[in-house]
């Protein structure tokens, strides 16, 4: 007897235990139908979707990979809400992200976008990047990437084809001053620096914020003291193609150029409202801020703080209008879910969404931004800050 149970149980362990698993599956499906009951009060849809999957799983003519099915679920589910910002991040798109989120990735050193005339140009080439030492210059129009079109690309994909593994190699054709011109850059690890700073003048001094990441308070303190120490009175701070970042970033860098308060509010759907306010300065120094319609975000926190409180110009184009909060929940190695939780609104209770902040020196580009001699949204704060000056001596 002892040999003949022995031999039943190899014979029958496996679906003796496909069995176990599915009572204990089944059970929790159970357990998860009747929570959604209590808290729903409407479980049909639940065992709807449970009844599907199982029809789909069974009966579906081709062989099914499980974990692309639940996926693709959770994919519905997000897309379902009609919310561009919220959505599966993994592979390349997490990635995408990190690297935005830490400023620090594989690529050539530049920042590029699309100019008023919707080609992909290159607006800064940072200093000792690899793109510096190929000879690449600020204002040069990226043509194709490793011989595919940036048209085809896009600008998103162009971005992503030119980022890659450092030590690899990727081919530029770049159009500069009518000619066409072609670079092999070796990629290398940057960290990019998100805050650039110079003197204009004498007394005017300019900060361009790339993006508010964690490093980004931070550097602006590091930039903002160097500038005062160089007779800085007056400020101009660009925020143009800046698509925002982290919350906690931008009010920081408000802490430091703004009088105290309330910053911008925060709106759930069940906790109601925050406020986040900041000690400030008593004595800010005269400002002027410049949105395009690509300045997104906690740019336009920083920009509808410095208007609602009336403590500086905002001077370009209507921002692009994105008022909603996303908070990251990491699922797995290298993947995350980004769904949007709350809304934010201005100082003085505005809401953004879809919106945007409207200048109040609205100013058609003309020039390449970022290349401050012919930039016209550049020109006209320093104009603007020069005549302020004008009046607090008369």
């Amino acid at each position: 007897m002892g040999k003949q149970w022995k031999l039943f149980l190899r014979t029958h362990w496996k679906s003796g235990l496909s069995c176990v698993c599915g009572t204990v599956i089944l059970s929790g499906f159970v357990i998860l139908g009747g929570a959604y009951w209590l808290t729903d009060g409407q479980p049909v849809s639940f065992f709807h979707f449970l009844q599907n999957y199982r029809l789909v799983k069974n009966n579906y003519f081709r062989s099914i990979n499980e974990e692309a099915l639940w996926q693709g679920a959770s994919k519905g589910m997000l897309a379902s809400l009609e919310d561009p910002y919220s959505s599966i991040l993994a592979g390349d798109t997490y990635n995408s992200f990190m690297e935005t989120t830490n400023g620090e990735y594989g690529g050539i050193g530049v920042v590029m976008g699309l100019d008023a005339d919707g080609f992909s140009r290159i607006f800064n080439v940072f200093e000792g990047s690899a793109a510096e030492k190929a000879g690449i210059r600020n204002g040069d129009i990226i043509l194709s990437v490793d011989g595919t079109d940036v048209n085809d690309l896009g600008l998103t994909g162009t971005a992503q084809a030119v980022r890659g593994e450092n030590g690899t190699e990727v081919n530029l054709s770049i159009a500069r001053e009518e000619k066409t011109l072609d670079f092999a850059v070796t990629r290398s690890n940057v960290s990019l620096p998100t805050v650039l700073s110079r003197m204009v003048d004498d007394h005017i001094g300019y900060i361009h914020i790339f993006t508010f990441s964690r490093h980004t308070p931070e550097e602006f303190k590091k930039q903002l003291s160097s500038l005062k120490d160089q007779g800085c009175e007056k400020l101009i701070i660009d925020l143009r193609m800046n698509p925002g970042g982290m919350i906690d970033s931008v009010v920081n860098v408000a802490d430091q150029i703004l009088t105290g308060g309330t910053v911008v509010s925060y709106h759930t759907r069940h906790q109601g409202s925050e406020n986040f306010t900041i000690k400030g300065i008593e004595n800010p120094m005269p400002m002027a801020v410049l949105i395009d319609r690509n300045s997104a975000s906690a740019s336009e926190i920083l920009a509808g703080a410095v208007q609602d409180k009336k403590e500086g110009i905002i001077i370009g184009e209507t921002s692009y209008g994105k008022g909603t909060v996303q908070a990251v929940y990491p699922d797995g190695d290298r993947e995350a879910l980004k769904i949007s939780i709350a809304e934010y609104r201005t100082a003085a209770g505005r809401i953004i969404d879809k919106k945007g902040i409207v200048p109040d020196i609205p100013v058609k580009q003309t020039g390449h931004p970022f290349i401050l001699s012919s930039d016209t949204v550049f020109q006209k704060a320093v104009d603007v800050l020069k005549k302020e000056g004008n009046r607090d001596e008369t």
